[in-house]
């Protein structure tokens, strides 16, 4: 089936989509080709390597961890990085990627649009409490429903000891949890879930390959594995929204958020509306 011809009820199926409400998240093997992720991921090792002082260079959270430091594709340490299309205008071409847009609309049943755009970099000895079982609701609550989206393409294979995103299945049926400042001497800083020990039990660290993509609910509890492996581990993190999912405070607004991705179930494509 060719790339134009496809919609959201092409790419997911009643019973996916009925798994994706219970489990709350959703992978999408091979939503790149290689091709594509080889692209992809160029563009993001240039971007990991903007100066200091470059004016966006703010965008970035950089990390300084014992036994983590880094690399040659890596060279200030940078985690995450937010509103990726200053930095390129590829990374506002991924946002319309067919297989990943359309399946999201179809999880979501409902037309899309981008809320937010950034991506996650591990060096080798990235830990795995740096960035701890957390909700990414806690940074876009409240909202008018609850269909706010992660969606993570990973660029390089990754498990549960190279970088992958781990999940808590069926955990966003817990509703916004308690979340604090994390205690550790290493962190990210960034808030996590008040009770985080009792979560790694009841995890699911899958195995992905590069292209591979994964879909989860802002409620659902999840973190960054640790990377023991030898070489960075890289993946672009965009947020998407159902069209009915408004902010109900004032938030920080994203490049590009509110941007129309999916409508009447196909790629938005404004040339093409009205014929």
């Amino acid at each position: 089936m060719a790339t134009l011809e496809m919609t959201a009820q092409d790419l997911i199926t009643p019973a996916e989509r009925e798994a994706f409400l219970e489990n709350g998240f959703h992978i999408i093997r091979g939503a790149l080709t290689p091709a594509k992720v080889a692209r992809y991921r160029e563009a993001l090792v240039r971007v990991l390597s903007t100066p200091q002082d470059h004016p966006y260079a703010s965008r970035f959270l950089e990390a300084e961890i014992p036994g983590a430091p880094p690399t040659e594709i890596n060279p200030y340490g940078r985690w995450a990085g937010f509103d990726l299309p200053l930095f390129d205008e590829i990374f506002f071409d991924f946002v319309f990627e067919s297989r990943i847009a359309l399946s999201v609309a179809g999880l979501l049943d409902g037309d899309i649009n981008l809320y937010e755009t950034g991506c996650v970099a591990k060096v080798p000895g990235f830990p795995g409490n740096y960035r701890d079982w957390h909700q990414d609701s806690e940074y876009s609550d409240p909202q008018s429903n609850e269909f706010n989206v992660t969606v993570i393409t990973y660029l390089d294979e990754m498990d549960g000891k190279s970088g992958v995103t781990a999940v808590i299945p069926g955990s966003h049926k817990l509703g916004a949890l308690t979340h604090v400042v994390p205690t550790e001497t290493y962190s990210s800083g960034a808030r996590e879930v008040a009770d985080k020990a009792k979560y790694e039990a009841k995890a699911f660290y899958p195995s992905v390959e590069p292209g591979d993509t994964i879909v989860f609910f802002g409620r659902l509890i999840h973190k960054s594995a640790s990377n023991e492996s030898s070489s960075d581990r890289l993946s672009l993190a965009y947020n998407y929204m159902r069209t009915d999912t408004m902010d109900l405070k004032e938030i920080a607004r994203w490049i590009g958020a509110a941007t129309p991705v999916v409508r009447n179930g196909r790629i938005y494509r404004p040339s093409t509306l009205f014929e």
